[in-house]
């Protein structure tokens, strides 16, 4: 019955999605750091329509007036305090990205369903899949990635730029690519995130490595193009 009455959160991307989200996912891992405002901005959006839509339950408003009020506001912070929303995202990322790691790690009970409760009617209506904080390893190494995010960010601004939009980016292309093969493998067959989470996270890995590498060639090749050419007599022996 409780199943019945819980609506699962899932995605479901059509082909022509899953080719954006690579797209989109190129451009972060290339473009990341020269763009910085506009990810950031755009992250942060994404983020407030997912807290928005969790949040659905517990706000007496129409739901979709949630999920874009929740997008506007963090979308809005970040496009003028940059700064401490990109670090904020930077430990959000970094912890996602460390308590996934964490549950690959630990196996099956590294992941379970949360469910959020209707205030309206007492009735669960949201059920979204995650890391498993009650295990105990997922918990810390959550922990670990919040604080080093936020450390990375304002200890090292410009890499931390690189490294959470090459994170990002990393995820959208591998996420774009699974849902692709999910659904040319055919039907009964399982995700490919669920059969081969490990190749998964590893080609997250190589790309966000790929990712830091072309930023940081982009970077060095701008400051080559800014420098002004000196006149011959001021040039150096």
């Amino acid at each position: 019955m409780l199943a019945a009455a819980t609506g699962e959160l899932h995605m479901a991307v059509p082909d022509w999605g899953s080719v954006a989200l690579v797209l989109a996912g190129v451009a972060y891992l290339v473009y990341g750091s020269a763009w910085l405002r506009l990810f950031d901005v755009l992250s942060m959006t994404v983020l407030g329509c997912m807290v928005g839509l969790v949040a659905c339950p517990w706000v007496p408003l129409w739901q979709p007036l949630v999920i874009i009020l929740g997008g506007l506001v963090l979308g809005g912070l970040t496009a003028f305090f940059l700064n401490v929303c990109h670090a904020l995202l930077s430990a959000a990322v970094l912890a996602a990205v460390m308590a996934n790691l964490a549950a690959l790690a630990v196996g099956p009970r590294g992941y379970v369903s949360y469910l959020a409760l209707n205030l309206s009617n007492r009735s669960y209506s949201v059920q979204i899949s995650g890391p498993n904080l009650a295990c105990d390893a997922v918990l810390a190494a959550g922990v670990v990635g919040l604080l080093a995010g936020a450390t990375v960010a304002v200890w090292r601004f410009a890499f931390s730029g690189r490294l959470i939009t090459s994170a990002q980016g990393a995820a959208l292309v591998v996420f774009g690519l699974a849902s692709l093969i999910t659904t040319y493998r055919g039907e009964g067959q399982p995700a490919v995130v669920t059969a081969f989470p490990l190749t998964v996270g590893a080609l997250w890995l190589c790309l966000v490595v790929i990712g830091l590498l072309a930023q940081a060639e982009i970077a060095r090749r701008r400051e080559q193009w800014q420098e002004p050419d000196l006149p011959e007599e001021l040039e150096e022996p």
